[in-house]
């Protein structure tokens, strides 16, 4: 009787179809995959309506063009042995991944899932890998994939509790603004990581540029307090190289201003558009999350009084170069053609006033830096409580 049962499926010859249609089910799986990729790279812009046909797109353009050099790509993961395997298993667990982070899943538990979903692929597919590593004395790896296993399981069931697998994580939730979150705390990560590694360091380098200058400044004007209007040849040339390098250092310091002012004008752009976003969300929460989301809101002003400040301070510093421009350049035209090279003196004294100057407004800025910095952090902190008011 089974077998009458299940006689329309016996046609059906699934080696058969893998083998003419080997080409489409690479193309499709393979289209998937970028799909997913690029659909984790543009999550932050998924509720945009022109973003889902983008990461269509560009899932069409990268297959196309990986189907057209299929024989190469080949070619290498074969070449590159345990280290092509690798690669490949990292690229088919983005696709899950992908997917689940598409939906609205949490990056913690799209990875937990993904594991999960591949330890036991894994183990009923390709069990001899397990039994490879043991033989070569790697049980301990064996050990820590199994307990990572268990762990991955614990924590799907606590992110879940009484529905590990529920829809409660994904876009459909209860929460209309769990992507809106998620997509914010990813900036608030990605504007620490500019203040950080950016700005932060630029102005140190900033601070550092300006003591070689002042240095170098103060040892001219110990030159020519001390020969007054008789510099001899061998100073007058010292002189001369240390200009050169005041004007190398000079340059640096503006490049470094112009890239701090670049930084302040696209952090404040972005929290402009964040601070219209927290508006817009505050008058469509009530309770505790309106209060959390009014304390974002809060913070959020305060980063644009205090970037806008900087912006201003920075302005400042441009006309500080100028203005020593200036200086130093009377001075050096007193030093170099002038018969009474001493009445060079007061310039070179106004220059060391604004450089003096100027150090001061760096360590405005570093201090503003380091306030902006704590605001992020503490944006971040506010966000994870929204996540758990949601």
């Amino acid at each position: 009787m089974s077998k009458v049962r299940l006689f329309p499926f016996d046609t059906v010859q699934p080696t058969e179809i893998l083998s003419d249609y080997s080409e489409w089910v690479y193309f499709t799986l393979v289209l998937v995959f970028f799909i997913s990729v690029a659909g984790i790279t543009l999550r932050r812009h998924f509720s945009k309506p022109y973003v889902k046909p983008l990461i269509v797109s560009v899932g069409l353009m990268l297959t196309v063009g990986i189907f057209k050099t299929k024989r190469w790509l080949v070619s290498i993961f074969e070449g590159w042995g345990i280290l092509g395997s690798v690669l490949l298993v990292i690229m088919a667990a983005t696709i899950p991944y992908g997917l689940c982070r598409g939906f609205g899943m949490r990056a913690g538990r799209a990875f937990y899932l993904t594991y999960i979903l591949f330890y036991i692929l894994s183990w009923v597919k390709l069990p001899d890998i397990y039994h490879a590593l043991a033989n070569q004395n790697l049980g301990l790896v064996n050990l820590a994939l199994l307990i990572l296993f268990f762990v991955a399981i614990f924590k799907i069931i606590k992110f879940g509790k009484s529905a590990p697998f529920s829809t409660s994580d994904m876009a459909t939730s209860a929460s209309p603004f769990e992507h809106e979150i998620n997509r914010e705390a990813d900036i608030r990560g990605k504007e620490e990581k500019l203040m950080k590694k950016g700005a932060l360091k630029t102005t140190k380098s900033e601070i550092k540029t300006i003591d070689d200058i002042s240095e170098a400044l103060a040892e001219i004007r110990s030159i020519v307090e001390q020969h007054r209007n008789n510099i001899p040849r061998e100073e007058r040339e010292r002189i001369a190289l240390m200009l050169k390098e005041i004007s190398k250092k000079e340059d640096t310091f503006v490049q470094g201003l112009h890239n701090l002012q670049k930084t302040f004008q696209r952090l404040g752009k972005v929290d402009e558009q964040q601070l219209m976003d927290l508006k817009e969300r505050l008058s469509k929460v009530s309770g505790k999350e309106k209060e959390i989301v009014g304390a974002e809101m809060a913070r959020e002003e305060e980063k644009l009084k205090i970037e806008r400040a900087t912006v201003e301070l920075e302005q400042r510093l441009k006309q500080d170069v100028s203005s020593f421009n200036k200086s130093v350049g009377v001075a050096v035209d007193y030093i170099k053609a002038g018969a009474y090279p001493y009445d060079a003196k007061p310039y070179l004294g106004q220059a060391d006033l604004i450089l003096r100057n100027i150090f001061k407004v760096l360590k405005e800025i570093k201090a503003f830096e380091k306030k902006l910095l704590r605001l992020t952090k503490a944006e971040k902190k506010l966000l994870k409580e929204e996540q758990k008011a949601t």
